[in-house]
């Protein structure tokens, strides 16, 4: 597995995406992936745990408030449809919640206990369309 790579001033998403806004359970960046846990906020995703493997969003970048943001933050999220994400991706390739939290990967985690889980698929080498898979994951044994 290896991480797609998100510069975050890059982020940005398609006029046709279905963006909300949303409060951040914990310090993100642009680009990461994010899971909804409960009343805690949109926290970073990661196939390690059944809860946090299932991505829902990604965080939008903002020029204004700049590409980092703290716990409790309002932010914008894409949860569905095109935009500008990471490099280097293979085209029509899905991409998977990665073990590493927030991150992307055109692998699927293969270790043992880990949740694989689709959060959409590369339009291009740098544009990602968002669409969450909507089973719940299944743990590799």
């Amino acid at each position: 597995m290896a991480d797609i790579t998100i510069t975050a001033v890059d982020v940005d998403a398609s006029a046709m995406a279905v963006i909300e806004r949303g409060t951040l359970g914990e310090a993100a960046a642009a680009g990461d992936l994010l899971y909804l846990d409960g009343a805690n906020g949109w926290k970073k995703a990661d196939a390690d745990a059944l809860a946090s493997a299932q991505a829902r969003a990604v965080l939008l970048g903002s020029g204004v408030l700049g590409t980092t943001y703290p716990s409790g933050a309002q932010v914008d999220l894409v949860f569905f449809g095109l935009m500008t994400w990471g490099a280097g991706m293979t085209p029509g390739g899905r991409v998977y919640v990665s073990t590493t939290a927030g991150k992307g990967d055109q692998t699927a985690p293969a270790a043992a206990g880990d949740y694989p889980f689709i959060v959409g698929w590369a339009y291009s080498a740098t544009e990602l369309f968002v669409d969450p898979q909507s089973a719940v994951p299944v743990v590799n044994s």
